[in-house]
This record gives C-alpha cells, sequence and structure tokens, in this order.
C-alpha cells in the first residue's frame, strides 16, 4: 500500500519486529478515541504501527491528512484505497488490531478500541 507521505510500505518489510496493524477511518468515533492511545504505544514501546486509513469510506485525503495533523500522529498512515487490505483480512467493524510477532504470526487479534495499557499487555507476550 502507499502511505500518506507517498511511500510504498509492505507488511513483510517489517520481517522481524513487532508490529500493530490498526484499522481505522476518520468518521469512526472509537478510532478518534483509540488515536492518542496508540501514539502514546508507538512514543513508549519499540513497536511498528502501521495504521490501515479505510481511505475509499472517507470524503477525501485532506480530512485524513487534517486527522493526522489533529492527533499528532507519528507512525505510517497506509491508505487502503479499494479496501482490497481489510478485505484480505475480513475487517468488519473497526478500529481493528492485530498484533504480529517478529516471526511474521498474528498473536493477537482485537475488533474493537485499544487502551494503552491493553496495547502494551498484548505487545510484550510477543517475541
Amino acid at each position: 500500500m502507499q502511505t500518506l507521505n507517498g511511500e510504498k510500505a509492505r507488511l513483510s518489510n517489517y520481517r522481524g519486529q513487532r508490529v500493530m496493524v490498526n484499522f481505522w477511518a476518520t468518521w469512526c468515533p472509537p478510532c478518534r478515541a483509540e488515536m492518542p492511545d496508540m501514539e502514546k504505544f508507538h512514543q513508549d514501546k519499540e513497536v511498528v504501527i502501521l495504521a490501515v486509513n479505510l481511505t475509499q469510506t472517507e470524503s477525501g485525503i485532506m480530512g485524513v491528512k487534517d486527522f493526522v495533523k489533529e492527533f499528532n500522529l507519528t507512525f505510517p498512515i497506509l491508505l487502503d484505497e479499494e479496501i482490497k487490505v481489510a478485505t484480505n483480512y475480513q475487517i468488519r467493524p473497526i478500529p481493528s488490531s492485530f498484533m504480529i510477532d517478529s516471526n511474521g504470526v498474528i498473536q493477537f487479534k482485537s475488533f474493537g478500541p485499544l487502551t494503552s495499557d491493553m496495547m502494551v499487555e498484548e505487545f510484550e507476550k510477543m517475541q
């Protein structure tokens, strides 16, 4: 997928690292509530966060950029412009998150918002 910054990103590029993949949209109240905790988690732990925006559901890319600025997000925002990745992961409710260990294996799934404490707890269980 392409990032909001125009770069290309693949999950396989992060093999050997612990990764949180999060599916979200700007119009989703639980997603908005979760973002400050995700940023704190990103700042406090050595975790890669890939925040996959369901871009096709947005009114425009500027709204996504404004959201990132509003929440001071420093992790990569990936654009699922045709909802292909969300379909592959069988995403229904958002936010949905996956914790993937350094071997590329999904260790935890969450269908709904996570708190910072929940993120840290699941992260620390992984290798």
